[in-house]
């Protein structure tokens, strides 16, 4: 069996980070100073892939505010709005507000142009068409503005990504299982992630739920023409995943959220067990959600025992 680990979404920045910008926000720091250590960080997490000897490297979004700010800074028609909490997290984002006619004035948000230090194969991640439809505020239908987020937005975002080398593109949606999903609504998020599907041919295309119980969605997520479905194992039991999976698993058995370290062998052996068990033809791994939420000396260790547990993974299916 084919086995890859790789650590997506927001990494918790230092303190250094966090009082640079308060201080540039208060007029004590430059914006050089405060890209020094945004540097320095990302140094750090780069290093900390690569001892995890991790399968795809990201640059931890250090310079991402949220998962939609970098494509509304390059979306004519869409402005930040106000801040929303993030589902039941302590944290919070500027929800996308659609203000006219949407047009993108560039394929790669400025948060991916200055990427040349991060090691290949190269992984990023974006929100899924649906998570970025619901989280906006519209007056449209939703369905038609997920359209026309996939077609304006996400699907040359992505497409540009994948040029410029990026192997893995990850799909966040939370918002599906938090929320759940109207029947009426399948069709138009399928035919969405198939657009992005086709513009990214030659890497990696990985859909993840989290944030809730992907049970009941199993069997329509499976079907989604994607390489992989991402399921919160942490939210989500085992026996709920069916079974003759035609799609790679994207098993998030890393908690993101709570603090204890998972014990390599065991996870490990329910990984290869959630594998087995649905017949998915591949099996990434990586934590349920991004590691924004823990401390970074906590999250850096988490992305060593990522790492552990896919070489234990390896030397399984070897």
């Amino acid at each position: 069996m084919d086995v890859k680990a790789y650590q997506h979404g927001v990494f918790p920045r230092s303190e250094d980070v966090v009082a640079a910008t308060r201080g540039m926000e208060r007029g004590r720091t430059s914006q050089d100073e405060v890209d020094g250590t945004l540097l320095a960080d990302r140094a750090e997490f780069i290093t900390a892939q690569r001892e995890a000897g991790l399968d795809f490297f990201s640059d931890g979004m250090l310079r991402w505010q949220d998962i939609f700010r970098p494509l509304v800074e390059s979306t004519d028609g869409l402005d930040a709005h106000s801040l929303v909490r993030s589902f039941d997290n302590n944290s919070f984002f500027r929800a996308p507000e659609v203000a006219g006619e949407l047009v993108l004035r560039t394929p790669v948000p400025g948060a991916f142009q200055d990427d040349a230090d991060i090691p290949e194969p190269k992984m990023a991640t974006l929100p899924s068409p649906y998570l970025l439809s619901r989280a906006a505020h519209s007056d449209d239908d939703r369905n038609s503005l997920m359209r026309d987020l996939t077609r304006v937005v996400l699907r040359p975002v992505a497409q540009a990504l994948v040029g410029r080398g990026y192997r893995l593109i990850h799909l966040q949606e939370p918002w599906l299982v938090y929320f759940g999903m109207d029947l009426a609504d399948w069709d138009d998020f399928e035919k969405g992630v198939g657009e992005i599907r086709e513009a990214t041919e030659g890497a990696t295309l990985v859909l993840n739920t989290y944030f809730g119980d992907a049970g009941p969605l199993v069997e329509r997520l499976r079907r989604l023409p994607g390489d992989a479905v991402g399921i919160d194992l942490v939210e989500t039991d085992l026996e709920e995943l069916g079974t003759g999976w035609d799609v790679g698993l994207m098993a998030g058995v890393i908690d993101g959220r709570r603090s204890p370290l998972e014990p390599v062998e065991a996870t490990a052996e329910f990984a290869v067990r959630a594998a087995e068990s649905t017949g998915a033809t591949r099996l990434l791994i990586s934590s349920n959600c991004e590691l924004e939420f823990l401390p970074r000396d906590l999250a850096r260790q988490k992305v060593g025992r990522l790492g552990a547990i896919g070489a234990t993974l390896k030397g399984r299916t070897a």
